[in-house]
């Protein structure tokens, strides 16, 4: 069975994207070169990190912190352990991400030849496509193994396909920017159209941010709310039964993450008109792939009757 908690790896894809085109400077080094015994120096562009104000750890432990703070826990857990059990989940799998790290790392190396910000853009890109199928399967598990209907889990499959957009504005956006600031031959207008990047970027990711802490809460107030022991928090509850839940408090959760899914998808109208064209068949579609992987699944023919 997949682990319901895999998925798209909301608890520090945005920090990965702000720590690697939000939160760096450009700056000038001046490198003494030794070539056949003739020493001379050269002026190279690179990015260095803003010492950012919290580490990952503190980010994540926050996040977990205001989750359960928003969504209300059940008698039988504390708060306290719920943050640390679902922060050292993330943390972990953020340390265990040697590739991401390694990405930003090179991030960090790289001079102004070729172009390293839209190369990480892409990475995050590629990362991203290279997991949609599987996301598409949880999504389809999670809706046998419950008894919730499939609009619920279509609507975080919509979402993945937001992000998926999300994705692809960044780019344009990225490409945009550092093109011109590649072609500055002063420092100055170089570093300025970086400046503009970042400052373009910032709503995008704070829009997103928003839509993947109310999707997160709605999808842990779901799964604690289902679990009678830390033991179920661990493994994730083997079946989702939609009784459980406070009607009021679910509807209010559910509602408050379908209006902002809305609103981000309007909000990046604004940087791609293009994405109007998939807002228009963005019900059906999801649905309709969802569902292919829902009878494809070995398990379907017994649990799709309800």
């Amino acid at each position: 069975m997949i682990s319901p908690s895999f998925g798209i790896s909301t608890d520090y894809s945005g920090s990965a994207l702000r720590f690697g085109l939000v939160e760096i400077k450009p700056i000038e080094v001046v490198e003494t070169i030794n070539r056949f015994g003739i020493k001379f120096k050269r002026t190279i562009r690179k990015f260095e990190s803003l010492q950012p104000s919290q580490s990952f750890s503190d980010l994540v432990i926050l996040n977990n912190e205001m989750i359960f703070a928003k969504i209300g826990i059940p008698d039988w857990f504390e708060a306290g352990k719920l943050v640390e059990i679902y922060s050292q989940r993330s943390i972990e799998r953020y340390e265990q991400d040697t590739e991401l790290k390694r990405t930003i790392e090179e991030l960090r190396k790289s001079h102004r030849i070729g172009k390293p910000l839209l190369s990480f853009t892409r990475f995050m890109i590629n990362r991203f496509e290279s997991k949609r199928e599987q996301f598409l399967e949880i999504e389809a598990e999670r809706f046998l193994n419950s008894n919730f209907p499939l609009s619920f889990y279509n609507n975080f499959v919509v979402s993945d396909n937001t992000f998926y957009d999300f994705l692809k504005v960044l780019e344009q956006v990225v490409r945009i920017y550092e093109f011109r600031a590649m072609y500055s031959r002063s420092f100055q207008v170089y570093s300025g159209h970086i400046e503009e990047m970042k400052r373009k970027i910032r709503p995008i990711l704070d829009q997103m941010d928003a839509c993947l802490f109310l999707e997160s809460c709605l999808k842990k107030y779901v799964t604690v709310w289902n679990a009678k022991s830390y033991d179920e928090i661990y493994k994730e509850p083997e079946f989702l039964d939609i009784n459980k839940l406070d009607h009021s408090r679910f509807e209010q959760l559910n509602n408050d993450f379908k209006i902002k899914l809305s609103e981000i998808r309007r909000f990046l109208l604004d940087y791609d008109p293009n994405i109007l064209q998939k807002e228009l068949n963005l019900e059906n579609e999801p649905t309709a792939k969802m569902f292919s992987k829902i009878v494809m699944l070995p398990s379907s023919s017994l649990s799709l009757e309800r």
